[in-house]
């Protein structure tokens, strides 16, 4: 049994991993942005280049929809209720503050979004206007009222509360917000301070041991897209190391460096050597230490991995082989990706990722940048990329040796549990409810990138052995009521054909 305040702590854990499910839509849309940048600027196109650059010019508007659809089901009510939501929460702001289009144009503790003079929120004011449009739907999309109102019933309901809530938050906004802002700006002066050696280190080491949790979407959010300032040639403010990466890149900014900003990428960019050399590194030396007669069969599952991790840089279906059977190879990465951002930092690269730092970004943004002119410095990332493959591959073979680590083929393998590869998604969403205790277990299923996420009402119901003969890397039980699994990219598609099981 669970104690009140366990519950609480519970229920604020599940929150959070909520929200950071949602930044995933709006941060997805991202890739889409980088590539016209960097396309464009290779092929000579500033049409192709400025289609990339107004989508980083107007992340709140993106982080508003992206986050309703995310945590309302993909509604489009909710996508045009968060619309409603960010114009009126930031016109409000901005009229109760006071601020006007010069003090916009100014920058610092103002701006100007969607062309409203407003306060300098960033993503915030998008995420809140999102979170806020997805609860109001939640909560009366199927609302009735009297009959001389009815045509205001249902959904069409929702962007009026929607509307009339905005209109609150808009009148204390700029109350609330000061402190915060002067938060933010704290932390932004630690991580962008004296030591960015360290500052760099810590963000590494703590975004890659968040992994598990799913928290780290919310804790590199603020150092992508709030801290850090940069002072664009027209005078606008741009906030966040990948934001302002991006509008250096749309400027011609060779260095990556200016007054207001120094080293754009030093949050980004750690990740190349750990995805492209290390983990795939890792994966072969499990793959050796595998017992002879299962090396056949891991070697499908590890290659498979390897390659997901080398080109699109999602690490979850190779790090999850060891995350939860081996603690010391898991402390073990989230050092070395320490290590790796500070390196980077170190040896002056400056390479950006859109969303993973996978071949297709480090080609986008590290390589094709180059012959350009900008200093990426991406051949660092393939000599420290060199080492840190050779101290993975050494280091997991000496580790799983000293500690006898199950890392897979080290344990018995039925051949009956690994025939995942003969079932379609539809199939495995089949089974995948009888191993979440059924259909009257299940409150809600949704999916991010690489994973379920279901709310059960009773955890002890779902069976973990279950999900890995069925593929998974792993399953995560979050709280009293929470349950992740991951499959993999093809977790969205597993996802929706159980709600069409459960719908049936």
């Amino acid at each position: 049994m669970f104690n009140k305040r366990e519950e609480n702590e519970m229920k604020i854990f599940s929150n959070l991993q909520k929200i950071g499910k949602a930044l995933m839509l709006p941060i997805s849309i991202l890739p889409a942005a980088g590539i016209l940048l960097a396309f464009g600027d290779r092929l000579n196109l500033p049409l192709m280049t400025n289609a990339g650059g107004i989508l980083f010019d107007n992340l709140p508007l993106l982080f508003a929809v992206g986050a309703a659809v995310g945590l309302a089901g993909e509604s489009g009510i909710a996508a045009l209720a968060s619309i409603v939501a960010i114009l009126i929460i930031n016109s409000t702001a901005g009229i109760v503050a006071g601020v006007t289009p010069e003090m916009a144009s100014q920058g610092g503790a103002y701006a100007s979004v969607m062309g409203i003079p407003t306060l300098q929120s960033g993503i915030f004011s998008g995420l809140i206007s999102g979170v806020l449009a997805a609860t109001m739907y939640n909560k009366f999309f199927n609302i009735k009222l009297p009959d001389f109102l009815g045509f205001f019933s249902g959904k069409r309901f929702v962007p009026i509360i929607t509307a009339l809530f905005a209109f609150l938050i808009g009148l204390g906004f700029p109350f609330v917000w000061e402190p915060i802002q002067n938060t933010i700006g704290l932390l932004s002066k630690l991580a962008n301070g004296e030591n960015q050696a360290l500052s760099t280190f810590i963000f590494g080491f703590t975004e890659r041991a968040l992994i598990p949790t799913g928290l780290h979407h919310i804790f590199y959010s603020p150092y992508w897209f709030n801290f850090g300032e940069y002072t664009t040639q027209s005078g606008n403010i741009i906030n966040g190391d990948q934001a302002i990466w991006f509008k250096m890149f749309e400027e011609g900014i060779k260095s990556f460096s200016s007054e207001s900003y120094k080293n754009a990428g030093k949050f980004l960019q750690g990740e190349y050597p750990l995805m492209l050399m290390a983990l795939p590194a890792a994966g072969l030396a499990m793959y050796h230490e595998a017992l002879p007669k299962n090396k056949k069969l891991v070697a499908g599952i590890l290659l498979s991995a390897a390659f997901t991790c080398f080109l699109t840089g999602i690490t979850e279906p190779i790090e999850f082989t060891f995350i939860f059977v081996a603690p010391v190879l898991y402390l073990f990465n989230a050092i070395f990706a320490g290590i790796s951002y500070m390196m980077m930092y170190l040896l002056n690269v400056h390479i950006a990722k859109s969303f993973s730092a996978g071949f297709i970004d480090f080609l986008s943004f590290g390589i094709l940048p180059s012959f350009s002119g900008y200093e990426t410095n991406y051949i660092m990332v393939l000599v420290f990329g060199t080492v840190m493959a050779m101290c993975y591959y050494f280091g997991f073979r000496f580790l799983i040796r000293k500690f006898d680590l199950k890392t897979p083929g080290r344990e018995v393998i039925n051949d009956s549990e690994n025939q995942n590869d003969n079932f379609t998604d539809k199939e495995i969403a089949a089974m995948a409810i009888n191993y979440l205790g059924g259909n009257e277990n299940i409150t809600s299923i949704d999916y991010c990138i690489t994973r379920l996420r279901v709310e059960v009402k009773d955890t002890s119901l779902v069976d973990e052995a279950g999900f890995k003969k069925l593929g998974s890397s792993g399953t995560i039980k979050v709280g009293k009521y929470g349950v992740q699994v991951i499959f993999g990219a093809k977790a969205q598609f597993i996802a929706g054909d159980i709600k069409n099981l459960l719908k049936n």
